[in-house]
């Protein structure tokens, strides 16, 4: 026996509003209905599983934002759904009752907008999927992660108007009153503590974003060496308080929207914006390496908060390399522009803390 649910959700498709179904069913296995029928009523066991169910559809409504269908992305305004609880059991009782009774209907009887609705994105003209950025931050520090936790939430259902995107604005002051920690950051010659470290990996994560979505680069700066958390290389961004920003120029003729989301279980982050439809596409082309440096040899750092004699690696040994990366724009099949990105790396050592004290 099958007890459903179904109702149908406004969503926002390429600017048209349409809806998507929703759907959720219990599934009572035949052995069982056979002892229930026997006994032609709603037993306690079935009427917990049945409230159960009735408790945990979703009753409370969600903000619109986009997400990822079958058939690409949408805008989906998940409404609250109101049910008939009494008809539900009233239609469940009717179908243990009737030997051919197989699917039970849970009435749906209205439904309860969120504040933001699908209006919010068609009076902007935000319809279209533009880019979307990913990184890996596996084998991070817990501070690391807190960091990358902290900054992404800036980006989190964001919107961004005007015609210039800098990161720095977006993720505002980064202090420990804002909710950063204590981390590993690049300072120099070699990874010292500082507060925010990790959050270029926020940074290159929504440069990729913006590279894809083919947005005009005002301002990007690749780190000084090939951090491996930022595989392929070539496509990274740095920054750093208040004198290195990131800027992309918005020429989209409309307002930017950010969704965000990371997956500690894969150490997965992931950057989507939308926008504005466009007439064309981009293409990234795969990272060429055009010229490489050995690494040096290991670099020694007297460290006095470490016994004498002992030795702690906080960097790892990374070649120079140029690298180089052309995005071309596409339209009707054909390239009717393209531009080049171009980093250039330095050679990095093995870097050890040997204990003085």
């Amino acid at each position: 026996m099958l007890i459903t649910v179904e109702a149908q959700w406004p969503a926002l498709v390429n600017g048209r509003k349409t809806t998507v179904p929703f759907s959720r069913t219990l599934t009572i296995p035949g052995k069982r209905v056979e002892v229930i029928r026997a006994r032609g009523v709603i037993t306690e066991s079935l009427d917990q599983e049945l409230t159960a169910f009735l408790k945990a559809l979703p009753t409370t409504a969600q903000d619109a934002r986009f997400e990822e269908l079958w058939d690409g992305w949408a805008v989906v305004q998940r409404n609250g759904l109101k049910v008939d609880a009494a008809k539900a059991r009233a239609n469940l009782l009717a179908a243990i009752r009737d030997p051919k009774g197989i699917r039970v209907s849970v009435p749906v009887t209205g439904q309860v907008a969120p504040k933001r609705t699908l209006d919010y994105f068609a009076s902007r003209g935000i319809t279209a999927h533009l880019g979307t950025g990913q990184t890996n931050y596996y084998g991070s520090s817990a501070a690391r992660v807190t960091n990358i936790h902290v900054g992404t939430r800036r980006f989190q259902d964001r919107l961004l108007d005007g015609k210039t995107v800098s990161f720095n604005q977006m993720v505002g002051p980064i202090t420990t009153g804002a909710g950063f920690v204590t981390g590993l950051v690049i300072a120099g010659e070699r990874t010292a503590n500082g507060v925010g470290g990790g959050i270029c990996q926020v940074s290159t994560t929504v440069f990729r974003a913006l590279y894809a979505a083919g947005l005009p680069v005002l301002q990007r700066q690749n780190h000084s060496y090939q951090v491996h958390y930022y595989d392929p290389q070539g496509l990274d961004a740095t920054i750093y308080q208040p004198s290195l920003d990131l800027k992309f120029a918005n020429d989209t003729g409309g307002s930017l929207w950010f969704q965000s989301d990371w997956d500690d279980e894969s150490s997965t982050l992931t950057v989507t914006v939308f926008g504005k439809a466009r007439d064309f596409t981009v293409e990234i082309g795969a990272p060429r390496t055009l010229s490489t440096t050995p690494s040096p040899a290991d670099r020694l750092i007297p460290d006095a908060t470490l016994a004498r004699g002992q030795r702690k690696q906080v960097d790892w040994a990374a070649p120079g390399a140029v690298i180089e990366v052309t995005r071309k724009f596409m339209r009707d099949g054909k390239a009717f522009k393209q531009d080049t990105l171009k980093s250039t790396y330095r050679p990095w050592p093995n870097i050890y803390l040997v204990g003085t004290r």
